[in-house]
């Protein structure tokens, strides 16, 4: 009979509490019928061009707001241990994808994984998201494996407990002008609505002269 199988909360509870499973720290509340709510963890790393730099210390700061069209990556309080023959599927909460919160990471967690996850978000909704220190964000479930890997996981991310170098690197030299930045620029921008029309009329009247020039 094959053991493959989504994990239910009283497996998930007996295996960590057998240690062959570890999560870290480990919250009853938190364990769902088949599943386990991941929470938001000490720091952020937020894509808008803020004083201070792109790390947010949440342990610190407590609440983190992302904005309309804002990328960020969280990392979870909880880290994991996977045996061999473990593999995790995470995604957002439902109460936050309503809101229009998306998550662009690959959703498999690995078996031999060890660390903390790295949830990469997008606002992809109307209105800012608040996000608070300890905030159960999203889900993991656990499936048992028929037998346990060969190669379990030993990639670049293993114990990772911080954001890795090249993501902080890639946020700080990036020249472009983020979604998040046009839509305060137009927020900005909203309460002078004559304004916008002359500008609205001007850039118009500007690629028309272009086009006819070039049809001349």
């Amino acid at each position: 009979m094959s053991k493959l199988g989504v994990l239910p909360d009283q497996m998930i509870r007996e295996l960590v509490e057998k240690k062959e499973l570890k999560i870290d720290p480990f919250d009853l509340r938190c364990l769902a019928p088949a599943s386990y709510d991941m929470r938001v963890g000490d720091k952020a790393l937020k894509s808008a061009r803020e004083e201070g730099g792109p790390v947010v210390d949440l342990s610190r700061e407590k609440v983190m707001t992302i904005g309309t069209g804002e990328f960020v990556e969280v990392l979870t309080l909880e880290r994991l241990e996977l045996p061999a023959d473990i593999a995790g599927r995470f995604g957002i909460r439902s109460f936050y994808t309503r809101k229009g919160l998306l998550s662009f990471a690959g959703p498999q967690v690995d078996p031999g994984f060890r660390g903390y996850l790295n949830i990469s978000l997008f606002n992809s909704g109307p209105r800012p998201i608040v996000l608070k220190h300890g905030d159960s964000f999203c889900t993991i479930e656990f499936s048992r494996l028929e037998k346990p890997s060969e190669k379990p996981y030993e990639g670049q991310y293993q114990d990772q407990k911080d954001f890795p170098s090249d993501n902080i690197e890639f946020i700080l030299g990036a020249k472009g002008v983020t979604l998040y930045e046009v839509v305060e620029t137009m927020k900005a921008l909203r309460g002078d609505v004559k304004w916008m029309k002359w500008l609205l009329v001007a850039i118009f009247g500007a690629l028309l002269a272009a086009i006819l020039t070039r049809l001349i």
